[in-house]
């Protein structure tokens, strides 16, 4: 599988090529992104900035870990148009976008967690 976000090799490294460690840190990542894109439709869209920060600065770390930097670039995206006052549309269009990216993303952690054993 060609992955489109997450970098396997990092992940891996990073875990010191365990592949119980790499399966483990992969399904607790399918479940930080269940999390973060349900926070990040429902604040965003009630343009609650304290709340959206809350979740970006939560699920930020591990999406940096992994290499996913399109899930920060869409979250500092998201933070300047809640600055922006922009429009419903632009909002809903953030949530799309980043809903597509971790939807892949989760099946790409799945894939990578399923090649461990």
């Amino acid at each position: 599988m060609k992955y489109q976000f997450i970098d396997a090799d990092k992940i891996s490294d990073m875990l010191f090529k365990d592949s119980e460690y790499v399966a483990e840190f992969c399904e607790a990542g399918v479940t930080s992104f269940d999390e973060f894109i349900e926070n990040y439709r429902i604040h965003l869209l009630d343009r609650n900035m304290t709340d959206l920060r809350k979740a970006g600065h939560k699920i930020k770390p591990g999406a940096q870990m992994m290499g996913a930097d399109e899930v920060v670039d869409e979250y500092e995206h998201a933070k300047s148009l809640l600055d922006d006052n922009a429009d419903n549309e632009e909002l809903e269009k953030s949530v799309d976008k980043m809903s597509s990216i971790c939807s892949t993303i989760q099946k790409e952690l799945t894939h990578l967690a399923n090649s461990q054993n």
